[in-house]
């Protein structure tokens, strides 16, 4: 870990505690850039030769259980007003999100989504689904799975829109649940 990352991970936004796969102390605001940041700095800097690492082929996973995550998805969600916590499935979104995810969705305001955004919306079956925008049309925004070859045949309007990807919480599959 470079120095830099390492003193913003340790002075801006506290220490992940080893192996609890994502906790969030007092400010769970930053859960998303906890686990973005990384991501954004491991390019800058650093030898130029350097290749980046390969892709994940599965969704990530923690050493904590289902029971575990889902306290803390419901603890990050419960901090503001229309979050709600909710369970991922399927493999449309991989490697980011999978079977092993939870997810916090918040509320937006439909005139602020932009392209690039990750969305939870209701489709024509009346099935919840988390894609990313890919372009606004007149009608609303197209969007499609990242492990999708083509766009959804919805549209996310304002009526269907649930609201923005706010966080993810990973779990071991295998890791026994609370009694």
């Amino acid at each position: 870990m470079s120095y830099l990352l390492h003193i913003l991970q340790v002075k801006l936004f506290k220490p992940i505690a080893a192996g609890r796969g994502i906790r969030v102390a007092r400010r769970p605001q930053r859960v998303v850039a906890v686990m973005i940041l990384p991501l954004i700095l491991s390019g800058w800097g650093g030898c130029v030769s350097s290749p980046l690492p390969p892709e994940p082929t599965v969704s990530p996973s923690a050493d904590v259980n289902v029971n575990e995550a889902w306290r803390d998805a419901k603890m990050v969600a419960a901090r503001e007003p229309g979050r709600m916590p909710a369970v991922g499935t399927g493999s449309s979104m991989q490697p980011v999100y999978g079977d092993n995810t939870l997810l916090v969705i918040s509320p937006i305001d439909y005139e602020q989504l932009r392209a690039g955004m990750t969305v939870a919306y209701v489709n024509h079956n009346g099935v919840r689904v988390v894609h990313r925008l890919v372009e606004k049309r007149e009608g609303g925004w197209r969007v499609m799975g990242l492990n999708n070859e083509r766009v959804d045949n919805d549209l996310v309007t304002r009526k269907n829109l649930l609201g923005v990807i706010y966080a993810s919480f990973n779990y071991d599959s295998e890791a026994a649940p609370q009694k």
